[in-house]
């Protein structure tokens, strides 16, 4: 195979090329037709041996064969050129598998004494691959087994359906009885994956492969809040849908990669498994989770094995080397610490971020099983720093303990990561659990080796869009978070602020300080509603006394009688609530009064717009504290009626003060239109009903990175309640969300240095590949020339294709600096940041309109003739 990739493999005459100067060039059509006659059939197919053929017999065309019409193939000479001694393939019954139909073709090899090379040789420099290495009768076209191999990637079509569509192109009526070449065709193309899997891994060049270099100089000299920079995020995890049958054993079925790649080396691997086979999994403390309860439990009669385990690259997507194994059992421990300490090896990094599902309870005790397994990991070495985390999506089913310890977005380095890796290439990988769980076992360890290696290269390839579509997100949205971060603490006190500041700081530097994100304080009493409401009840009887009201009113504001008689009459009268007190606010300039008193009404709802507010806050830390203990803790129909029931009352609470708040600000902007009091509508801004929520709640849509706070937190001071029990509740609530804010706000930023720095090793990863490839090209020893010009020849293309995709990656991400300048510029000037957004809504609005009148346009009128009745 790198024999054939010299301009030398030519000499015996390739099918459909011809040598030309500076190379091979395809010359034949393979998709010609048409009527040939007899003696000029075996002429023109001598560069084209595996074309269809129909004869002509006197009334239609019949299926026949290029040897039925005495075409022979001979190998070592040039097409139409006879060998003086050939030998005929045993039995002369020699079978070609090509993509559309498998031949009987007649064969010979050269005997003369022209080429010293065997049979094996001689049909791989005609692209051939033998079944057998002696006496080979079958052989597959390498254009069949290419396409083959990226149709089974694509679409995890098995060899059995892909050769069953071949043999019905062959002869679809069952007349014509073929041999039975499955096998044959499996073996086939099991060798051949193998064989391209070590070519395009320079096994062929340089039997040992190094370390790859993409670290610039002093990486590890780094300051410490930038070692996140050359941190390695894994990501582990189970399928259970990859579960394989008990058809086989390891003597009858040993497999060909024995831990070269993805799969690890099963002798080491069962060596293990023994002494952890009487191991019982600790039970969950967290939450129920199947992974830890049910991880003794047997793949089920008739099977071998009840999936498999990875390690993966969470912030690429990629499995690692030495990452994958069958799982015996459940979702034990000693699978999952195997195959992240085997996955680690050569690793010279000194920051880990671990995700797996249950976090929780894996890293308990995790070092001392390591030790057991390799004492030389990098995990225990001791400058070496970890975090462990939960993906998240599976975040909300652990406990508040652990979705505050183990939060993506609650650790510093994490950038915008969510862990869930392995979920992306479980849906792509289902489909092949049809084929392989009737493999044998190491025939299904090298499919998997296979099939994870071009999912690798396309990751490789496609680098250029994921880390591009991954900045322009990270630009986007940062300055939206640190401005909401920035507006929040502008209202906070900074001495309360540094302390926050210093709690958060010290449990990022040591998880073992106290959660700065946990609520100490859990529900707030309901002593400060109580006395609320009696304020309301008493405030009613105000209402009796609307006729005293006018009457001074009358007394300040004279011209407040002639506007209530201009007021349009009702049959009935208005009800106490609905009637029009005619303060200054609603009189505004449409009668003259004493401005004084405009200037108190102003004051007046002022402290009424607080205190709608504060109520409104109050209440919707409330909503969400028994919202919390109903999902928690009631169970049965009684317990949850009372809870909806009290949560209903507390939802009337916040629509009262909603409504109080809005008419309050309707007032403070009228009064401020006659008082000519600036800024007043950017003080107290418009409650929407997307606003209206706790600080723990998202908008619909988003998650909690992209989660902001509600600007109700942020433009006014929160913690003013004059309860002190519902004081403390809702300090500790901003402490909280304070510190998510900061969270969030770090992690954006961490993300754009994090993106560019992948950029950047992208490109030096891509400039030591073609280096490698380069200084592979020339091989010392004793080998032949042909030889040597396809070693240098696949080195100098791979070489090409390295640099081919540098090019075209730094030509993609041209932009970055732009768009990171623009991002900084949002940051430090955040008119810069609203100026956008309204740019943003306007063209949403604009295109909204389009829809819209596009849609509501009347149908074009109907011809006349159309509608005039038919012609008698």
């Amino acid at each position: 195979m790198i024999w054939y990739e010299s301009g030398a493999s030519d000499a015996a005459g390739s099918p459909c090329t011809r040598k030309r100067r500076g190379g091979t060039q395809p010359d034949g059509d393979e998709s010609q037709s048409g009527v040939i006659a007899d003696d000029a059939l075996q002429d023109q197919h001598q560069y084209s041996p595996f074309h269809r053929i129909q004869l002509w017999n006197g009334s239609h065309f019949v299926k026949s064969s290029l040897k039925s019409l005495g075409l022979r193939i001979q190998r070592s000479h040039l097409p139409g050129e006879r060998c003086p001694l050939p030998n005929k393939t045993w039995g002369d019954d020699f079978v070609v598998i090509d993509y559309d139909q498998i031949h009987s073709v007649g064969l010979d090899y050269c005997g003369c004494g022209r080429t010293s090379k065997g049979q094996v040789e001689q049909l791989l420099e005609r692209r051939l691959y033998p079944a057998t290495v002696v006496n080979p009768k079958t052989a597959a076209t390498f254009r069949v087994l290419e396409l083959f191999e990226l149709l089974q990637y694509e679409s995890k079509l098995s060899t059995y359906e892909f050769y069953q569509t071949i043999s019905r192109l062959t002869d679809n009526t069952g007349l014509d009885t073929l041999k039975d070449r499955y096998p044959t065709l499996l073996r086939i193309v099991h060798q051949w994956r193998h064989l391209k899997m070590l070519k395009r891994t320079g096994r062929g060049h340089d039997p040992v492969r190094g370390a790859s270099e993409t670290r610039p100089e002093g990486w590890d000299k780094v300051e410490k809040g930038l070692k996140f920079l050359y941190a390695l995020n894994l990501a582990l995890d189970a399928n259970f849908r990859m579960k394989r049958k008990d058809c086989s054993s390891e003597a009858a079925d040993p497999g060909l990669s024995k831990g070269f790649v993805y799969v690890v080396e099963e002798t080491g691997f069962q060596e293990h498994l023994k002494r952890h086979d009487n191991d019982t999994e600790p039970k969950s403390t967290c939450s129920r989770h199947d992974a830890v309860n049910l991880a003794d439990m047997r793949p089920g009669q008739g099977y071998a094995s009840s999936g498999i385990a990875t390690v993966e690259c969470s912030r690429h997507n990629s499995k690692r080397p030495l990452a994958i194994c069958d799982m015996k059992r459940g979702e034990r421990y000693c699978y999952m610490d195997y195959i992240t300490v085997l996955s680690l090896q050569l690793c010279l990094l000194k920051m880990f971020l671990i995700s797996y599902d249950i976090a929780c309870q894996w890293f308990i005790n995790l070092f001392q099983r390591i030790t057991q397994i390799d004492q030389s990991c990098p995990l225990l070495q001791p400058d070496v720093e970890i975090r462990f985390l939960v993906p998240k999506f599976h975040l909300p089913a652990h406990i508040p303990a652990c979705r505050n310890q183990f939060a993506f977005m609650l650790t510093p380095g994490a950038g915008l990561g969510d862990g869930e890796a392995p979920e992306h290439g479980w849906g792509e990988l289902n489909p092949l659990a049809t084929s392989t769980r009737e493999m044998g076992p190491g025939m299904c360890r090298d499919t998997l080796d296979y099939h994870f290696g071009d999912y690798n290269w396309r990751k490789i390839v496609r680098l250029g869009d994921s880390l591009l579509k991954k900045m322009v997100t990270a630009t986007s949205e940062v300055a939206e978070h640190v401005i909401a971060h920035q507006e929040l603490e502008a209202t906070l006190n900074a001495d309360q602020l540094q302390r926050w500041k210093d709690d958060v700081i010290a449990w990022e530097l040591d998880t073992a300080n106290p959660n700065p994100y946990e609520v100490i304080v859990k529900t707030p009493t309901q002593a400060a509603d109580r006395q609320i409401t009696r304020i309301k009840l008493r405030s009613n009887a105000l209402t009796r006394k609307l006729e005293e009201w006018f009457s001074l009113l009358q007394l300040y504001i004279p011209t407040s009688a002639l506007l209530r008689k201009r007021e349009p009459q009702r049959k009935e009268g208005p009800k106490p609530f609905e009637v029009k007190l005619w303060l200054p606010s609603q009189i505004g300039k449409s009668a003259s009064f004493d401005l004084s008193l405009a200037e108190i009404k102003y004051k007046l709802r002022n402290a009424q717009a607080h205190e709608a507010l504060d109520t409104l806050r109050r209440n919707l830390q409330i909503r969400a504290t028994l919202y919390d203990v109903k999902n928690r803790w009631l169970r049965g129909q009684g317990a949850n009626t009372r809870a909806l029931n009290a949560i209903a009352m507390v939802q009337a609470r916040i629509a009262a003060a909603r409504d109080e708040y809005r008419q309050a600000r309707a007032a403070l902007l009228a009064l401020s239109d006659l008082l000519a009091y600036p800024r007043v509508d950017q003080e107290f801004l418009p409650l929407q009903d997307q606003d209206i929520r706790s600080m723990t709640e998202a908008e619909p849509g988003q998650g909690e990175t992209r989660r902001t706070l509600s600007w109700i937190w942020r433009r006014v001071n929160a913690a003013d309640a004059t309860e002190q029990e519902t004081q403390a509740a809702i300090n500790e609530t901003i402490r909280v969300e304070w510190g998510k804010s900061w969270a969030r706000a770090q992690r954006y930023e961490e993300e754009i240095k994090l993106v560019e720095e992948e950029m950047n090793r992208t490109l030096r990863f891509f400039d030591w590949k073609a280096s490698s490839w380069r200084s592979k090209a020339v091989r010392s020893g004793p080998i032949a020339p042909e030889y040597a010009e396809g070693l240098k020849a696949y080195a100098e293309r791979q070489a090409a294709l390295c640099q081919s995709l540098r090019e075209s990656f730094k030509w993609q991400w041209k932009g970055v600096p732009s768009l990171i300048k623009s991002a900084n510029d949002e940051v430090e000037r955040p008119d810069l940041f609203y100026q956008r957004k309204q740019r943003e809504f306007a063209r949403r609005t604009k295109t909204t309109d389009k829809i819209f009148h596009s849609c509501s346009m009347p149908s074009p009128p109907v011809p006349e003739s159309a509608n005039a009745p038919p012609a008698v």
